[in-house]
């Protein structure tokens, strides 16, 4: 054999024998990934809804009960801490409102390994309990951490969306 054919040869098992394993590797991840959308989405949703129930209950199930989880929320003043102090400050806005309702306008998701996050616009609807009304949209960021297989939230933060006259 001569040296281009001994070039040609092993370049060709080089690209065949790194290519299918990689390629398989990929397909593999694209599968993960997809699953890991599905199940942040479907977290993302739980939570949603707890909100919309006001139910401590339901957001016990949705939260890492970790002390690196925080809570700003669209009214916040200040950053929360810690499990104890974000389920806190859940149950102290359930208190403020007789009727929550949030929807998601638009959201973006990323996985790294056992981390994602969501950004993106939430539409809020609260009724207070004096009858007024506040409706706002607020830009939202959620990370949540996989735990054993469960989506769970350990950070959320919305900010309501100033628009100015016109918009």
């Amino acid at each position: 054999m001569n040296r281009l054919s001994i070039i040609t040869v092993t370049t060709l098992s080089l690209i065949l024998g790194f290519s299918l394993p990689a390629g398989n590797a990929f397909g593999q991840q694209k599968v993960e990934e997809t699953t890991d959308i599905e199940g942040i989405n479907a977290a993302s949703q739980v939570f949603m809804a707890a909100i919309s129930a006001r139910d401590i209950g339901a957001m016990d199930k949705v939260w890492a009960h970790e002390p690196y989880a925080t809570f700003i929320g669209p009214l916040s003043t200040t950053v929360v801490a810690g499990w104890d102090g974000v389920r806190k400050a859940w149950e102290m806005r359930f208190s403020q409102f007789d009727r929550v309702t949030i929807s998601l306008a638009e959201s973006h998701v990323r996985t790294n390994g056992k981390v994602a996050w969501t950004v993106g616009i939430e539409k809020v609807r609260l009724l207070r309990k004096n009858g007024d009304t506040l409706s706002f949209d607020a830009f939202v960021t959620n990370v949540i951490e996989n735990h054993d297989g469960r989506w769970l939230m350990v950070s959320h933060q919305a900010t309501p969306i100033f628009r100015g006259p016109g918009n």
